[in-house]
């Protein structure tokens, strides 16, 4: 006589947990690499603060770099994933859509734990040096809020497109090479608009002139790539 025992799927918190601890392993190689940059960065700096003219400003140009990676890093966690042919998200004892959406959450706590590390150490440079910090206490949320938007954007992109890095290239390329023929006139209107308007990148990504216009255009662009992953998860329900 034999008799069917009905397994329990197992907890989101063992999920995530299990694909955090996955994501680490994978994350490996860039964790050492950013070890070995940021270290002797700050050894140097340390050592430039025995000058009195040392000047240890908190490096703008993280603003584009750390949202420029945040995007990038879904490509990455999901390289060697087959989302679109029958993977191992279709063995697992989990819905496929509620594991692809738990695999989204742990790396974006990978990636704004990165950042927040990165964030926090040229701050502390900048104050020991008695330069200029990140500025008001608002704008240590912003390049947080920056990658985990892009992120998302990312991860959207990854979870829809069965090639989504060719298709990131082919748009980059052709809008520079629209641009380089002069032939992006008539999109001026709409990509500026989409920069540098009130609920554009810019403001969203670099905290814009105050902290109203930062966190209306941060809640539009976070709403947006939180609608973009929950669309593109539905490629992958169980069916």
């Amino acid at each position: 006589m034999t008799t069917n025992t009905r397994h329990e799927p197992p907890r989101a918190i063992a999920v995530f947990q299990l694909q955090f601890r996955k994501m680490g392993r994978i994350l490996r190689p860039e964790l050492i690499g950013l070890a070995l940059i940021l270290s002797p960065t700050a050894i140097m700096a340390l050592g430039l603060l025995m000058h009195r003219d040392a000047a240890l400003d908190y490096p703008q140009e993280l603003s584009f770099l750390l949202p420029a990676a945040a995007f990038l890093l879904p490509f990455r966690l999901w390289n060697r994933e087959r989302l679109f042919n029958r993977g191992d998200f279709l063995l697992m004892p989990v819905e496929r859509r509620k594991h692809i959406l738990i695999r989204v959450c742990a790396g974006a706590v990978w990636a704004l734990a990165l950042a927040a590390m990165v964030v926090l150490l040229f701050n502390l440079l900048a104050l020991t040096a008695g330069s200029p910090t990140i500025g008001a206490a608002w704008r240590w949320l912003v390049p947080l809020g920056s990658v985990a938007t892009a992120y998302l954007l990312g991860s959207a992109l990854v979870l829809a497109l069965r090639h989504p890095l060719r298709w990131t290239v082919g748009l980059v390329l052709t809008f520079a090479l629209l641009s380089a023929f002069d032939l992006s006139a008539p999109l001026e209107p709409m990509t500026r608009a989409l920069v540098h308007g009130n609920l554009g990148l810019q403001p969203a990504l670099t905290g814009g002139a105050s902290i109203t216009a930062w966190a209306v255009a941060l809640l539009f662009w976070f709403g947006l790539s939180l609608i973009a992953v929950a669309l593109a998860s539905l490629r992958h329900k169980e069916g």
